[in-house]
């Protein structure tokens, strides 16, 4: 991809500088399929730019379904296998097989909810967002693997080697998306799986490429005026070709490129995919005066540039995360800076979010690669433990609730699929059933026929009233 973009960025630098001239000499003059051709290799650099930042063409499925996307996703990894003590499922005492190393009177309690739920005791900021927060407990990961767990929860199919041919949950939601960024990896998101069962093909834009996406769009006034008589020059030769050759499915695809681009021009795409100090404000000052030290500093730009992409409804998924929760020696020590901090930047972001009416609208799904064990060993750490959780907030679902139960043990216990309570007769919770809701709530329940694996679940989908 990074290879391929700087070859962009060569052509469209020569477009801009030596073809502005040698446009007017085509104008009146009605072109052949073959000086078509060779005038579309010459415009490539331009055109690019719809293939990075566009929708991609249709392809035409055997039964004619779309799947609109009805909520944009934020998938964010908490890389490592995270301590559902410290998290998502604190408890109240310890058993002869469970230490807890804090009272339980730390944990935060979730504003809004209906009973006693808690977090782990370093979320007092996201506790006060409870009602929009489901708790996700007891999931059987059915691995201790980083690799296994972290594709498992991404995909919803476990494989003890961790490789699998199936797509990560946001790329399927991406597939289906008409935006002009389908899904964005940011610092610390799982890199995008793909596999061929996709309805639709789905492009992926990264974040250590964004300086080079952004300087495909004009940035100046000289380079902007090139850029417009080059589409307009296209737009010409296109009628003109199509009135004598007819209808074509090139000459239909380059249109559909050009008003894109021409689109993303107008909307101004360019500076809307750039960061400023006013963007980063309100994230630093969560993080207040420990921000330069903080071991999750550098989220602070990808929570900033989600905001914004949301905001401007250039994105439909976004990949995200931080990483350091392996916690086997001195979890106390490395956990407290590091979820007080993320605590800060995670609700910063929901409030935004709420600021502008924005997070209804968008579903948040932190998870991880499994838990970690009920017992501390020799080095005040914790160890592997294939039971998960995870946290979803936002996207209208009624929250302030526990989805998923753990015994006091921390084994996962079985529950009933409708209201997620512990049941002898349900259900064991699994990344299964994790992934399907979330694809029922992102692009409607007819699409799990297309992905069978994945099965949703009442209690993970159930809306606000």
């Amino acid at each position: 991809m990074l290879a391929h973009s700087k070859s962009i960025k060569t052509g469209e630098s020569r477009c801009s500088a030596s073809h502005e001239d040698d446009l007017s000499a085509f104008d009146g003059r009605a072109m052949d399929r073959r000086a078509f051709l060779n005038a579309g290799v010459t415009l490539s650099a331009t055109f690019a730019l719809s293939k990075l930042f566009a929708n991609q063409p249709a392809f035409a499925q055997s039964n004619g379904e779309e799947f609109p996307v009805q909520r944009k996703l934020v998938w964010i990894h908490m890389g490592g296998g995270w301590d559902l003590l410290e998290t998502v499922d604190p408890k109240p005492a310890s058993t002869s097989k469970l230490d807890m190393t804090y009272d339980y009177s730390l944990a935060q309690r979730l504003a809004g909810a209906s009973q006693d739920l808690r977090l782990g005791r370093w979320w007092n900021n996201t506790a006060r967002f409870g009602s929009d927060l489901i708790l996700v407990r007891g999931l059987a990961m059915g691995t201790t693997s980083h690799d296994a767990g972290s594709v498992y929860a991404d995909t919803g199919v476990l494989s003890n080697s961790g490789n699998v041919n199936a797509a990560s949950i946001p790329t399927i939601v991406a597939s289906q998306s008409g935006a002009t960024i389908p899904l964005i990896q940011l610092s610390g998101g799982d890199n995008p799986r793909l596999d061929r069962g996709l309805l639709k093909p789905v492009s992926v834009v990264r974040a250590g490429d964004l300086n080079i996406y952004q300087q495909l769009f004009p940035q100046t006034t000289q380079s902007a005026s090139a850029v417009a008589k080059i589409l307009e020059y296209s737009r010409r030769s296109m009628t003109r070709l199509q009135a004598s050759v007819g209808a074509n499915d090139r000459i239909a695809g380059l249109e559909a490129a050009r008003l894109k681009i021409q689109a993303q021009i107008d909307a101004g795409v360019g500076s809307k995919l750039r960061l400023d100090q006013s963007d980063r404000a309100a994230f630093l000052a969560a993080l207040g005066t420990e921000s330069a030290s903080s071991p999750v500093r550098g989220a602070v730009d990808s929570f900033a540039l989600a905001v914004k992409l949301i905001k401007n409804d250039l994105v439909t998924c976004i990949n995200m995360g931080v990483g350091g929760f392996d916690t086997h020696t001195q979890q106390d020590r490395t956990l407290m800076p590091l979820l007080s901090g993320f605590d800060a930047l995670f609700a910063a972001f929901i409030q935004q979010l709420k600021a502008n009416n924005l997070l209804s609208q968008t579903l948040i799904v932190l998870y991880s690669d499994f838990g970690r064990t009920p017992k501390v060993n020799r080095s005040a750490g914790r160890d592997h433990w294939p039971i998960g959780g995870a946290l979803i907030a936002g996207g209208g679902l009624a929250g302030g609730r526990a989805v998923g139960a753990t015994d006091e043990n921390l084994l996962a216990l079985n529950v009933d699929p409708t209201t997620g309570l512990e049941s002898a007769s349900g259900i064991q919770l699994s990344p299964v059933h994790v992934g399907g809701s979330i694809l029922e709530l992102t692009l409607g329940s007819s699409f799990l026929a297309k992905r069978p694996y994945l099965e949703s679940i009442p209690a993970l989908t159930r809306l606000k009233s």
